[in-house]
């Protein structure tokens, strides 16, 4: 793991800062299955799907709230400084982005028993967008985890620049836009269906952020608001 290439006099802190690192990377897996769930059960509308991915938000609250007593009790025994201080507050924010993440599947599983409840199909084609979208989402998650369990700086950079997501959003929000919708039920569905894709491009982006405080930590560039 890249984490063991500072060495403290302090063994125990090695320790601590691994046990971290070990619950975000599980708590990340346990994100990206809950997106990968969300986004077949929207495909296929299984209501009875949607709701177990409802409920397995508690799992990532729970992930949420343990990392982050963790971080806060290794501040203030540790009190760490220059590059640990770094990585504890980034390893803290990532945390709250792949809570956040877990939030974008609960809305996609949401919208799918919404969907259900009103007894349509989906539009014509919009799976197979979904399909695409989706596929972008978890390669980026993974790309994400893997940035950060080996300190990759290259693949992080490379990461933080990538766009596909937010172009193949615009052209199924294009199509979508295209279409006629016929009665009130399917204009529903079409706003539905926005707002999952919406939360899906979110989970593009939040998995991006966690390849920027991979940057953070090894550069120290805060580059959020700077990306050109």
């Amino acid at each position: 793991m890249a984490f063991a290439n500072s060495q403290h006099t302090v063994k125990r802190f090695d320790a601590e800062i691994q046990q971290i690192v070990n619950l975000v990377l599980e708590m990340g897996q346990t994100v990206e299955r809950q997106v990968s769930r969300a986004c077949e059960v929207f495909r296929t509308v299984d209501a009875d799907a949607a709701r177990e991915v409802i409920a397995g938000d508690h799992a990532v609250n729970r992930w949420d709230m343990e990392i982050d007593r963790s971080c806060v009790r290794l501040l203030s025994r540790r009190q760490p400084m220059s590059t640990d201080l770094r990585l504890v507050m980034s390893l803290n924010k990532a945390v709250n982005d792949l809570e956040r993440i877990g939030d974008e599947a609960k809305t996609i599983a949401e919208r799918t028993l919404s969907i259900h409840g009103r007894g349509v199909r989906l539009p014509g084609g919009l799976p197979a967008e979904v399909d695409q979208l989706a596929a972008i989402a978890s390669q980026r998650i993974n790309l994400a985890l893997d940035c950060l369990a080996r300190m990759d700086i290259e693949q992080s950079w490379t990461l933080v620049r990538a766009d596909k997501a937010d172009d193949v959003f615009q052209a199924i929000l294009h199509a979508l836009s295209t279409r006629t919708p016929d009665g009130e039920l399917a204009v529903a569905t079409l706003i539905d269906a926005t707002i999952a894709l919406k939360a899906l491009k979110r989970v593009a982006e939040r998995a991006q952020n966690l390849a920027e405080y991979v940057i953070y930590i090894i550069e120290g560039q805060d580059i959020r608001h700077n990306i050109g």
